[in-house]
């Protein structure tokens, strides 16, 4: 009987041995792999205009962001304005092509829901005209990561007023703005919203 110890031992290794447990399976380098078997990536988001956007507003949607400032979003304060971290400082930044109602005026909650929605954790940002406004805040335009621009998406959806007074994409954002208003899209537009109300573009004149 103890004869039979030593060899039934070693058969039990020689067939641990020989069973591969899931975990231990690896395909071989020249295996092809099923379609299940690997994750497909994710395509990178491309930013498009909508599809009947006319040529005098459909540039103003997207834009290069390769070459503009990365900022990381701390707050929204309101429709057109967040406090973001830029190159290790904080800054509070006005969104430079619209204008959104006041606190205590129709559509100021809405506007602000929005903006932080589109807004997301991070932004590009594009300065033009003016870098700062009177306060000290930074003037610049708002993009999304993949180049989606804030500040025509915030118009379009009836959230904000273009900014008349200056900016290299004011004509198209204003024209933008009409269109919008037409279609009466958005909180702005509504019966009963006042959207004749003087919002926050005397706050910005320097």
């Amino acid at each position: 009987m103890r004869a039979l110890v030593p060899v039934l031992a070693i058969a039990l290794f020689v067939a641990a041995c020989n069973t591969a447990s899931p975990a231990d399976e690896r395909p071989s380098p020249g295996a092809s792999l099923s379609p299940d078997s690997v994750m497909s990536p994710v395509p990178a988001a491309v930013c498009a205009p909508p599809d009947d956007a006319p040529p005098d507003v459909a540039p103003v949607f997207c834009a290069d962001v390769a070459a503009m400032e990365t900022a990381r979003v701390l707050k929204i304060v309101d429709g057109d304005t967040l406090d973001v971290l830029l190159d290790g400082r904080e800054e509070r930044a006005r969104v430079f092509g619209i204008d959104t109602p006041e606190r205590g005026q129709p559509c100021f909650r809405e506007a602000s829901d929005r903006l932080e929605a589109l807004a997301g954790s991070q932004v590009r940002l594009r300065p033009d005209a003016r870098a700062r406004d009177r306060y000290g805040r930074l003037l610049r335009y708002l993009y999304a990561p993949d180049g989606r621009s804030i500040d025509a998406a915030m118009i379009a959806g009836g959230f904000a007023h273009a900014w008349t007074d200056d900016g290299g994409l004011r004509d198209p954002l204003v024209a933008l703005e009409a269109r919008t208003a037409a279609s009466r899209a958005g909180c702005l537009w509504q019966p009963g919203a006042r959207s004749d109300l003087p919002v926050v573009g005397s706050r910005r004149r320097a």
